[in-house]
């Protein structure tokens, strides 16, 4: 073994979650999660990119540019199985992603989208895009509801009223089309390459910022709107819609496995939003924290029902869908990435309401004790006084939030919605900065919990209590299985994590073991 571990260079889930890919600057590696274990490993140059096919053998490849063969203007199509490079394509510029399904291939350049047949590798499409460095971009992996999303280019609207106004009403412009489409890359086993489909760049064309800026001489207040992001889809090769995510500019984009939700997240990264991939409009509206962070990755759980978001910081947070019901569309105040809104509707109904709310939540108070009998898992090493006054303060809220929402329109209780993570963890690095995670959400499986007695201890004692209260001293063994969501995280520095979380009660995940992927 070298005295040095290779420089990891890009590490990622497989569209499941159930697979990991790894790339360094000596090769690639590709792990099973559950059982885990290292199952195919190549030493041949460093690599970018490395995603994989669900958990076939087909893999997309780019190289680092150490080696003239592994240029990073160049993907590779390869076969693990039988050792062989299906296709080689070389672009104009560096690839920066790769997305992949049964149907489609999507590669992503600074200022360019290619889309690919998989299944021969013919060129369907491409579109000319605003330039996207940090290779933004989501695939859906199912073939009934096949999206591509990518962030809109800035539109600078020339506006009269004040800067902070929403574009719930400023349509897209249209660009012209035919001129200054990309020359096709290379393929050295393709003749056809003509591209087909719709002019893509009809929908995503920027306007002439220069004629903008120009008219503000005048007297007119330019605002840039860079939150907007393109639904694309990859069936029809038609943009279908825009949607109005954000105010800045967006820093993660995730799809769901069936391709019905989609999450985003602006750069400040204080609110993460889903919208319903069909209408456009927005279901879900969660607030991930107070300050801004940098969003690094998001995943749907396999039924849609729990959203995990990582960022910056050490801390991974879960959030609960639930009923995706439907927000209202020409509620303005809402899209706003920060709380003033809800500050002020809770300071307006305290004003003047105290016997209607004293009145409902009389009606509450059962329902409140029971809820209190199964609170949320707490990790005990993660007690501190800051938490614990926190965790006080948003129960607090979930009660108030849910007294006001009974009293209150829609329109107006969307805002009081429990909105702040269902649940999180904390990764046990020393130094947070500079390193990135990604999560994957697993199936519900079965834990034992007389396997981790340390973890589950206290879980365990209320099952003997409940068990000796009802059926006395002659009770049959304890209860020691519980229903538990995988939670996986991989990081940049080359560990898996393994959490579980409770899926009804929410609280703190439980580590229960971890990996080295570098050493294994």
């Amino acid at each position: 073994m070298p005295d040095t571990l290779p420089v990891i260079n890009f590490i990622n889930f497989n569209q499941t979650g159930t697979c990991i890919s790894l790339g360094t600057s000596q090769g690639f590696k590709i792990f099973n999660c559950d059982p885990f274990g290292k199952f195919y490993a190549e030493d041949s140059g460093g690599y970018a990119i490395v995603e994989m096919l669900f958990s076939t053998s087909l893999l997309a490849v780019v190289g680092i540019g150490d080696e003239a063969a592994m240029s990073p203007r160049r993907l590779r199509i390869i076969n693990t199985k039988k050792h062989s490079v299906i296709c080689e394509v070389t672009f104009p510029t560096s690839v920066l992603s790769v997305k992949m399904n049964k149907s489609r291939l999507v590669v992503l350049l600074q200022e360019q989208i290619y889309i690919y047949d998989i299944s021969n590798m013919r060129l369907l499409h491409t579109i000319d895009t605003n330039p996207n460095i940090n290779g933004i971009m989501a695939m859906s992996p199912s073939l009934d509801n096949c999206y591509l999303v990518y962030p809109s280019p800035p539109k600078v609207i020339n506006s009269e009223i004040k800067a902070n106004a929403t574009t719930n009403n400023i349509s897209v412009n249209s660009g012209s089309s035919g001129n200054g489409r990309p020359q096709g890359p290379l393929i050295e086993s393709e003749e056809d390459l003509e591209p087909g489909g719709a002019e893509a760049q009809e929908l995503a064309a920027q306007g002439d910022l220069n004629s903008d800026s120009q008219s503000n001489k005048s007297g007119n207040s330019n605002v840039i709107k860079n939150g907007d992001v393109i639904l694309f889809n990859l069936k029809t090769l038609q943009p279908t819609m825009v949607i109005e995510a954000h105010k800045g500019e967006i820093a993660s984009l995730a799809l769901s496995l069936d391709g019905s939700l989609l999450a985003t997240a602006s750069e400040k990264g204080t609110i993460i939003r889903v919208f319903n991939v069909e209408t456009g409009i927005k279901v879900n509206q969660f607030r991930r924290g107070t300050y801004p962070t940098r969003i690094h990755s998001m995943c749907f759980s396999a039924d849609n029902q729990f959203l995990a978001a990582t960022c910056s910081t050490k801390t991974i947070h879960i959030f609960k869908i639930g009923s995706t019901r439907q927000l209202d569309p020409n509620s303005e105040k809402h899209d706003s990435d920060d709380s003033t809104i809800e500050e002020d509707v809770i300071d307006a109904v305290s004003q003047g309401g105290s016997e209607s709310l004293d009145e409902v939540s009389s009606n509450n108070d059962e329902q409140v004790s029971l809820e209190r009998t199964r609170e949320p898992y707490v990790d005990a090493s993660r007690k501190t006084v800051a938490r614990m006054i926190r965790k006080s303060s948003q129960r607090l809220s979930r009660h108030a939030a849910k007294t006001l929402g009974q009293i209150l329109p829609i329109k107006v209780s969307s805002l009081l919605e429990p909105s702040r993570h269902f649940a999180s963890l904390k990764l046990p690095l020393e130094s947070g900065q500079g390193i990135k995670s990604i999560t994957a959400i697993g199936t519900p499986v079965n834990i034992d919990t007389s396997e981790y007695p340390e973890l589950f201890e206290t879980e365990c004692n209320q099952h003997q209590q409940q068990q000796l209260a009802t059926n006395g001293s002659n009770n049959n063994s304890p209860q020691t299985s519980v229903q538990m969501l995988p939670i996986r995280v991989v990081t940049s520095d080359g560990y898996l994590y393994n959490y579980v979380l409770d899926p009804q009660r929410g609280g703190d995940c439980l580590l229960l073991s971890q990996y080295s992927l570098m050493l294994a």
